[in-house]
């Protein structure tokens, strides 16, 4: 169990939220992770087994019903999408804190949609999901079985080794980093991965490039990394495409650190007339986006064929919460590349 957080489950039966419709829901706890939830309408009842899912993600879950794959419900703080879809291909029922979420059994089908927003964001400076502190995510994810001192995290992470301990310790807080003595594991690289994707926020700054519809996309963005020089990482669907050919690339993501060379860049096309927009597809541009990030972005890029291309874990995240091909790009590429 993460430190100083109690599982949901016990938490599910101390303070039982009022459900829809209704129905009532007890606890029968069978330790403090376990126990079997009873729900009862108008003289019918259904029991199942069910657990606590202190984190809430699809990795968990997975890791969970490996463990034990009788349970037929979970418990959690909050639902968010991805765990919500990954409950229902597997068919078992889900329920946050407030009582919301779906179960569907012999008896009754209960819906209620659940509010799986996170409770910060990550511009919080606090969370171990913000610009900065993602630093420390990604040097962990880089090598997801080793083994870290805190010494180690910060000198890959370039950053104060008392911001570090921060981080780890919200990490360790909320499940997803394990502490022995000296000694810092990711607990799941799945689920870590999967939270950074979920929390992280595209930049504020943007500049949108559209790209010549005879133009071959790779030359194109070739040629302007030329152009802009300095500290960046090409990510997005051309990153993908390199790192794990999929689907032909429709675009691409440029980070820069450099906020002089970025400002130049912006002020630039801020002051030109903006092309029109040239189709690629059903009224779908194709574009090169740039923006201004944290200099830990573009730590990790590493030379592909004349590309510094991103890590494969900043490309998943960059592609990972987009609502079409993107987020089937960044799927093959965990599932080729990433491995967890």
């Amino acid at each position: 169990m993460p430190l100083g957080q109690q599982n949901p489950l016990k938490r599910f039966a101390e303070s039982p939220p009022k459900l829809l419709g209704g129905i009532a829901a007890t606890v029968d706890l069978r330790g403090d992770r376990r126990g079997v939830v009873t729900f009862k309408r108008s003289g019918t009842s259904q029991s199942l087994r069910a657990a606590g899912l202190s984190v809430p993600f699809p990795s968990g879950l997975k890791r969970l019903l490996a463990e034990e794959p009788d349970i037929e419900l979970v418990v959690v703080e909050r639902a968010p999408m991805g765990l919500q879809r990954s409950a229902q291909e597997r068919d078992i029922g889900l329920l946050d804190l407030a009582g919301r979420g779906l179960v569907i059994t012999d008896s009754f089908v209960y819906v209620a949609e659940p509010n799986g927003r996170p409770r910060g964001t990550t511009r919080n400076s606090s969370s171990p999901f913000s610009p900065k502190a993602s630093r420390v995510v990604r040097a962990l994810l880089s090598d997801p079985p080793r083994l870290w001192r805190l010494s180690e995290v910060a000198a890959l992470a370039d950053m104060n080794p008392g911001n570090v301990h921060r981080a780890l310790a919200a990490l360790v807080d909320l499940g997803f980093v394990e502490r022995d003595q000296d000694a810092y594991a990711v607990a799941d690289p799945g689920s870590l991965l999967e939270a950074w994707a979920e929390q992280t926020q595209p930049e504020r700054e943007r500049v949108r490039i559209p790209v010549e519809v005879d133009r071959d996309l790779r030359d194109f963005v070739r040629h302007l990394v030329g152009r802009l020089g300095g500290a960046l990482a090409v990510s997005g669907d051309l990153a993908a495409e390199e790192l794990a050919p999929y689907l032909p690339a429709e675009g691409a993501l440029i980070h820069m650190a450099d906020p002089s060379a970025f400002h130049e860049l912006l002020l630039e096309h801020s002051q030109e007339p903006r092309p029109p927009l040239l189709a690629r597809g059903p009224g779908r541009p194709r574009e090169v986006l740039v923006d201004l990030t944290d200099a830990g972005v573009v730590a990790f890029a590493r030379d592909v064929d004349g590309l510094p291309l991103a890590s494969p874990q900043q490309v998943y995240v960059d592609l990972a919460r987009d609502r079409g091909r993107g987020a089937e790009a960044a799927e093959h590429l965990r599932r080729t590349v990433l491995k967890f």
